[in-house]
């Protein structure tokens, strides 16, 4: 964490710099010639634009809100927060670089930071022991699908439409940094890349430039091992990506994970779960909705729901006999390289185990 001194001094850096925002940042706050723009704002009276005036004190740094106008709730992860007299700002670009803020409102429409933090990639995990009862800490945003990375990088799909079906988002502290595109799954390679599946089921990766790159073929879903192979789920068989093209291992399935040596992991359109192993496919007790596993071998689901569509479904791990039932529900689940999941659930709200 920096010192106020220390962010006060990079933001009166930045007042004479040139703000070099991408596409994908379109949607964050950036800092422009002394005025911070925020785009989406939103409150428990609506969601609204605002332009802020930043004033360095010597001692502290104040925003001082000189604009704003009401706006339509866009669903981003990238929309900023004003509750309780505490305005988070997910993501803002500041000198270049991406910070997350939070400012206390001190009445006629001033702003003082109290708190704030750079976006970096996130520290190393380590496994931990399984617990029936994880603690769930909600995280910031909405989503329908999640995916974790062997490196930690977290990427989800918002609930926010986009050409190809929703916003995706590669999660950061409390915000996020939304890539240009739509989807409707994802999964994320071991260097933190994502690729994903869009609403016509065509497969795309993010290029070295941020640009998506077209794959050959079409998927239902997709997964990816730590050992960086590529698996697809279709109507037509599951298939592993050569580099080339796809390698086609039969069956077929509507969800797909791939464990850290390249195992995958299928959910077929009856909800049965199998594996492939060196006999073949071999098909495991139980149905599930969702399937993830972790760079550490953990495999977990999320169940089917007994009745309609949007009930609540458990979360399991397998033992390597059955699945252990854990406290909580969820609807898509992701597993980190600590062996814990991330799940959304039928509110599209983001939770993680600790």
């Amino acid at each position: 964490m920096y010192s106020g001194k220390a962010l006060r001094l990079r933001i009166v850096l930045a007042f004479t710099a040139v703000l070099q925002a991408t596409s994908a940042l379109a949607q964050s706050a950036e800092l422009q010639d002394n005025i911070l723009l925020v785009p989406e704002i939103t409150s428990a009276g609506g969601a609204f634009h605002a332009e802020f005036e930043v004033v360095d004190r010597g001692d502290q740094v104040e925003l001082i809100l000189v604009a704003s106008s009401p706006v339509d709730p866009s669903g981003s992860l990238l929309a900023a927060a004003f509750s309780e007299d505490l305005l988070t700002i997910p993501q803002a670009s500041i000198g270049g670089s991406s910070y997350w803020l939070e400012l206390e409102s001190r009445g006629d429409n001033r702003f003082v930071l109290v708190n704030y933090g750079q976006h970096r990639p996130p520290p190393p995990q380590h496994p931990r022991p399984f617990t029936p009862f994880p603690d769930w800490r909600l995280m910031h945003g909405f989503a329908y699908d999640i995916a974790v990375g062997a490196n930690g990088d977290t990427w989800v799909i918002g609930t926010d439409p986009r050409p190809g079906g929703y916003g995706i988002y590669r999660l950061g502290g409390p915000g996020a940094y939304r890539a240009d595109g739509g989807a409707l799954r994802i999964d994320v390679a071991p260097d933190g890349r994502p690729w994903v599946v869009n609403f016509d089921h065509e497969i795309y990766r993010l290029d070295d430039f941020g640009f998506w790159e077209r794959v050959p073929g079409e998927a239902l879903d997709i997964g990816i091992g730590a050992d960086g192979s590529i698996w697809v789920a279709s109507f037509e068989g599951v298939y592993r990506w050569n580099g080339s093209f796809w390698d086609s291992f039969g069956g077929s399935g509507s969800r797909i994970d791939v464990g850290p040596d390249g195992q995958p992991w299928v959910v077929g359109f009856s909800d049965h779960i199998y594996t492939l192993t060196d006999t073949g496919w071999v098909e495991l007790p139980g149905e599930a909705g969702d399937i993830g596993v972790g760079a550490d071998g953990s495999v977990w689901v999320v169940g089917t729901a007994d009745d309609d569509w949007d009930a609540l479904k458990g979360i399991y791990r397998w033992n390597g006999v059955s699945w252990d039932r854990v406290y909580g529900d969820g609807l898509d689940i992701s597993v980190g390289p600590d062996g814990l999941p991330r799940v959304t659930n039928v509110f599209g709200e983001i939770y993680r185990a600790f």
